[in-house]
């Protein structure tokens, strides 16, 4: 294949994806009107999708050179090593163009985006109609739950928010939390958001919440990134889309929302909890599985609350989110013993051979370093609902309890006898396997 007929499947591609992304989005709401105008100029308003499309489809025909120049860099950047070292570049290189149809013309609809947004945000002579171009083209690309739209997106959306050409300010978060980050560094400043400009992203994200695709596909993450932009994360009204985007969500983009909620803590801390515990009791998975794997970070904000969403998780009909919860559980062997006991001691009593082989992994050493006596008895418990992997780890750690603490490790296998012979026949053959001079500790 010619390298001009690999371009060419391109070029039409784009044609046909623009036209149907500019009239997806007229048909799905009303477009926003422009962050900016001039005052001699005022917007015109387009009244139906057709003219908008042949508009679109007009200035696209005419700029063959801007196709070709905004294809021609991201084959550059994009074209995998193994072409660019294969004996026949050439020819392997319109190969996987012709392969990679799609994401090519979704990168030069990307690129074609930002190039008329930078049009119609520049403050000085703003052009509206390329503005109703881009943002109609914006929302159907988005509205199609495209990847590259989600991921290229956000940082449109935060542009027109700002009202300010993309690529001309700042939408990465610095400060303490980043390594590189430098107190005595000036700090940038990119001004505050544009009231039109957030009247217009909200629009927007109105309309991502209205599409099958882009209410999963695109909406939770852009929410998750503006949760950690606080003038915009006020001004866009983050908190609520958040807990209603959780509210209808499904799937594994809920995971998202959860993180979106955490990261609000600091700031929302009422609204973030009320998300989280929304969250808990969600009916899909993924919500709670990253929740439960996110309780330790939420200890560090609110140690109450993260103990109340754990004694939720714990008892969840979904074994992989009770067995996360469960390594929170056993992270409070180092911070508190006593309710590490209480609450292990409950969980061990379960039967549940996956928490109970966490508990065992993750907090039985340490609690017998803390008490040797096991004073509260979690090593029976532990023992009677372990699968072979978790009785062959606690053998080993009740062998060096006996080094220690005889007395306790004594004790200990008498209780699992007294709870079940043939459990007891099992720990016998183990320990003694690995140290017959426990032999006469153990005696019968």
């Amino acid at each position: 294949m010619s390298r001009r007929e690999a371009s060419a499947l391109v070029w039409g591609r784009c044609e046909e994806l623009l036209k149907g992304y500019v009239e997806a989005s007229f048909s799905t709401a009303p477009l926003p009107n422009p962050p900016l105008e001039l005052p001699d100029f005022p917007a015109i308003q387009p009244t139906d999708s057709d003219s908008l499309v042949r508009q679109a489809s007009g200035i696209y025909a005419i700029d063959r050179a801007g196709f070709n120049q905004r294809l021609s860099s991201i084959v550059e950047e994009g074209l995998p090593d193994f072409v660019k070292r294969n004996i026949d570049p050439d020819s392997t290189r319109e190969k996987w163009m012709s392969d990679n149809v799609q994401f090519l013309s979704e990168k030069v609809l990307s690129q074609m985006i930002w190039d008329w947004l930078s049009s119609a945000l520049d403050e000085d002579s703003p052009d509206t109609d390329r503005w109703y171009l881009a943002a109609s083209l914006l929302i159907g690309f988005s509205l199609s739950g495209s990847d590259i739209a989600r991921r290229e997106g956000f940082h449109l959306v935060t542009s027109i928010a700002m009202a300010k050409p993309p690529g001309s300010w700042s939408s990465e978060i610095t400060g303490p939390h980043q390594m590189e980050w430098n107190p005595g560094n000036a700090t940038r400043n990119d001004g505050a958001p544009h009231p039109s400009g957030v009247l217009a992203a909200s629009a927007i994200l109105d309309t991502m919440a209205m599409g099958d695709s882009s209410q999963t596909e695109i909406l939770p993450h852009w929410l998750e990134g503006l949760t950690v932009m606080s003038q915009l994360c006020s001004l866009l009204d983050v908190p609520n889309r958040l807990m209603a985007s959780l509210e209808r969500g499904s799937g594994k983009h809920t995971g998202i929302l959860v993180k979106g909620a955490i990261q609000l803590m600091a700031g929302w801390p009422g609204e973030s909890r009320d998300i989280l515990l929304a969250a808990s009791q969600h009916s899909d998975q993924d919500a709670r599985r990253e929740l439960s794997s996110s309780l330790q970070r939420i200890s560090s904000e609110d140690a109450g609350f993260s103990l109340q969403l754990m004694d939720i998780l714990l008892e969840d009909g979904d074994s992989d989110v009770r067995t996360l919860a469960t390594t929170y559980l056993s992270s409070l062997v180092r911070t508190d013993m006593p309710l590490f006991t209480e609450k292990a001691s409950v969980v061990l009593g379960r039967g549940d051979q996956r928490m109970t082989q966490r508990i065992i992994d993750s907090a039985m050493r340490e609690y017998l370093s803390i008490d040797p006596e096991d004073g509260s008895g979690l090593l029976p418990k532990a023992w009677m609902s372990s699968n072979e992997s978790g009785r062959s780890r606690l053998a080993g750690l009740m062998i060096q309890q006996a080094e220690v603490n005889e007395g306790g490790f004594r004790r200990a296998s008498l209780n699992i006898k007294e709870m079940d012979v043939e459990a007891y026949r099992d720990l016998k053959e183990r320990i003694l396997r690995r140290n017959a001079s426990l032999s006469d500790t153990m005696s019968d």
